[in-house]
């Protein structure tokens, strides 16, 4: 069997990413750029106001002879407007937070810092000295014209959709969103709206897949259930051709109605079908012309885990991301774990944060149909290959699926 390490390094290295559509930028959230971003303009295009105050001179802002400076006010200028008078010694202008700093001055003193009788007023009194620059935000102070201030693989978040609005970028080139296929597999599995008979169970597995490709950021397609014959089988999978992943559940053990493999040597490629983890140590990854086809376990919580580590990976590399794994971090075990497995287990857990350590605790019962098991876990801590005993305040990796929130402990 391969470790979790192998396999994912030989499915992602048969991944590439997908091609590049543009996207009206109201559209591109959460997709990745295909593009790097260039400023084509100085941001702030003009040296501007960061207060509301007054326009003057740094030197006429001296004391004279222990009194305030007075200065005539010969104007204002307001947001989106542009001064044409000239600030000589002596003057000074009204002016409007985020308005062009008016020729001729060098500072802006907020007007608190300043006495006059009023808006009207054709005189101020500077109560402080100030210096050369003194709240003017320069032009080119934030982006310098022809700067890469985003690059190629970035995620698109709400920030990042700023600084393309402030740049002016009304349409961007992303890679595409992945189109991904879902096929639930088995002679006992029945849709929800089926009355369940005995030895039937709800295909639960392929709606808990496409909420986790959605979450994921690639488009799910539930294609219904392939029964246990070779023929409808192929019916099923050949309709998922047109798509650009293939997920089944279910099939890829090594019973005799576990078909998936047998139609991937028969279509295609077979990569492998077995790690050494649990749960979920029947992953088959392959080829059917040409499609990737990632095979995970029938057991509930081994298709959540494995789509987890390896599922979600491969829809990242489809997008273009270049950060493909969760987090690993270092936790305390609160509840302690016994583990006699030999293959590598990852066990379902809650983290928080606790007088600052990431401290877990284990979500009961981890068998492999135990999905209740998955409700309250935000991470899957990482017993190694050979098993260990960790005692209560014992030390090991987890996996992150969430960040943890801090818990007040009585």
């Amino acid at each position: 069997m391969l470790s979790v390490e192998e396999a994912l390094t030989r499915i992602l290295t048969e991944i590439q990413p997908l091609d590049t559509i543009s996207l009206p930028l109201d559209q591109a959230i959460g997709s990745i750029l295909a593009q790097d971003i260039i400023a084509h303009e100085a941001i702030p295009p003009f040296d501007n106001s960061a207060m509301d105050g007054f326009a003057l001179l740094s030197k006429d802002s001296k004391p004279k002879q222990d009194q305030p400076a007075r200065l005539r006010v010969i104007g204002s200028v307001a947001a989106g407007y542009v001064s044409q008078t000239r600030v000589e010694e002596g003057t000074a202008m009204r002016i409007m937070t985020g308005a062009p700093v008016p020729p001729g001055a060098d500072a802006i003193i907020q007007v608190e810092l300043t006495n006059s009788d009023g808006s009207q007023s054709d005189w101020v009194e500077i109560l402080h000295e100030v210096s050369p620059g003194n709240n003017i935000r320069p032009a080119g102070e934030d982006m310098q014209n022809g700067q890469k201030v985003l690059q190629r693989g970035q995620e698109i978040g709400a920030w990042e959709i700023g600084i393309l609005a402030t740049l002016g970028y009304a349409h961007i080139d992303v890679i595409r969103a992945p189109q991904v296929a879902i096929l639930g597999t088995g002679d006992e599995v029945v849709d929800l709206d089926v009355e369940l008979q005995p030895g039937q169970i709800r295909n639960s597995n392929s709606y808990l897949l496409e909420a986790a490709v959605r979450r994921a950021g690639g488009i799910p397609h539930r294609l219904g259930i392939a029964r246990d014959t070779s023929e409808n089988l192929r019916e099923k999978l050949g309709a998922a051709l047109n798509y650009d992943l293939i997920l089944t559940s279910g099939g890829v053990s090594v019973g005799d109605f576990d078909l998936v493999k047998d139609i991937m040597h028969e279509q295609g490629q077979m990569n492998f079908w077995r790690i050494n983890m649990k749960p979920g140590k029947p992953v088959a990854f392959g080829h059917i012309s040409g499609v990737p086809l990632l095979g995970l376990p029938g057991n509930p919580v081994s298709s959540a885990v494995t789509f987890e580590l390896f599922g979600r990976p491969v829809i990242r590399k489809l997008q273009g991301y270049t950060q493909l794994l969760r987090p690993q971090i270092d936790v305390i075990v609160e509840n302690g774990i016994q583990e006699t497995a030999r293959r590598r287990h990852y066990i379902r857990a809650h983290v928080t944060w606790q007088q600052g350590r990431f401290i877990a605790r284990t979500t009961g019962n981890q068998g492999s149909h135990i999905m209740t098991s998955l409700l309250q876990a935000n991470a899957l801590l990482v017993i190694p290959e050979g098993g260990a005993i960790i005692k209560p305040g014992g030390s090991v990796k987890a996996l992150m699926l969430d960040w943890p929130e801090s818990e007040t402990t009585a």
